[in-house]
């Protein structure tokens, strides 16, 4: 009897456990559903994305191990910014990242490079530009009441008597405004040397951007630039590259793509990871890249 009562009680314990579990699942499921509906983006956040290298183009001059670690690196970007893993390294399932070298893409790259280069040359010569005319007129000032000072005291030594009652105080009062001069004068001298030696780097930086500008290709404005692209066709991803400048653009390309691979859109801010065109700003995620990732995934 005793048997059976025990039986009977594990029986009722077993049922209710199934029907809890099987009540939270339904609820569950029907949440995700109910998500996927009302967001159908929102079904690339709810397990990690698998990835793979596939072809690696030796144009690009990496290997197999350079090329797995940097797009490690730009899948742990966002891994650590959201707190969870979205990507992962799937060597055997994962999408495919295929490295096409492109010669076209390549010369483009190298041509935003260049316009890069030249807007930072151009940002470290424009100050000097601005500020060095305006720093050596303030020093002709002071030379030029310096040379004043210095004629008003030659004045005072030539008229200097020294028989007069006070001549001894004179005396001094005259070597201590000499000793102020010489002093001034070579605090002069040593502003003029500064500036001059900012005249000449000015002149240096303005002739090495004159000089990439001749022996560099000029930009083709109109050409369509493209150095990373995202396909989704039913659920099935793949990433393309063709071309880089260097590492740390290749990280930041394979950052976009994967932002796309997830379902996010391009972000207006230009230093955003997900901005539409590749910029010296994009160093790392930003809160425009993980706002469009809340927006997507529909997180709080």
């Amino acid at each position: 009897m005793s048997f059976l009562i025990r039986l009977t009680f594990i029986v009722i314990v077993a049922f209710l456990g199934w029907r809890f579990w099987t009540q939270s699942n339904v609820g569950s499921s029907v949440e995700q559903i109910t998500q996927q509906v009302m967001n159908p983006k929102a079904a690339y956040c709810q397990s990690p994305l698998g990835w793979r290298l596939g072809n690696l183009d030796p144009a690009f001059n990496l290997t197999e191990a350079q090329a797995i670690r940097l797009i490690s690196t730009a899948a742990e970007m966002w891994n650590n910014a959201v707190g969870k893993e979205l990507l992962r390294h799937d060597p055997a399932q994962g999408f495919v990242i295929d490295f096409k070298f492109d010669a076209r893409q390549q010369q483009l790259l190298k041509q935003r490079l260049l316009q890069r280069n030249l807007a930072r040359y151009d940002e470290a010569i424009q100050p000097g530009l601005q500020n060095l005319p305006e720093k050596f007129a303030e020093l002709d000032t002071k030379i030029a009441e310096f040379n004043q000072q210095k004629a008003q005291l030659q004045q005072q030594i030539s008229q200097f008597q020294p028989n007069a009652q006070n001549a001894e105080a004179q005396r001094r009062q005259l070597e201590q405004q000499q000793q102020s001069l010489i002093r001034e004068a070579d605090w002069l001298e040593q502003q003029r040397q500064q500036l001059l030696r900012d005249q000449n780097y000015l002149n240096e930086t303005i002739r090495q951007r004159n000089e990439l500008v001749q022996t560099a290709d000029l930009p083709t404005e109109t050409a369509p630039f493209e150095v990373g692209l995202m396909t989704i066709k039913q659920q099935q991803r793949q990433m393309t590259l063709f071309a880089f400048s260097s590492e740390t653009d290749l990280v930041a390309t394979i950052a976009h793509e994967f932002g796309h691979a997830i379902g996010i859109e391009h972000t207006p801010e230009p230093d955003s990871i997900m901005f539409h065109q590749l910029n010296a700003q994009q160093q790392q995620l930003t809160a425009a890249d993980l706002r469009a990732w809340q927006s997507t995934c529909q997180t709080q």
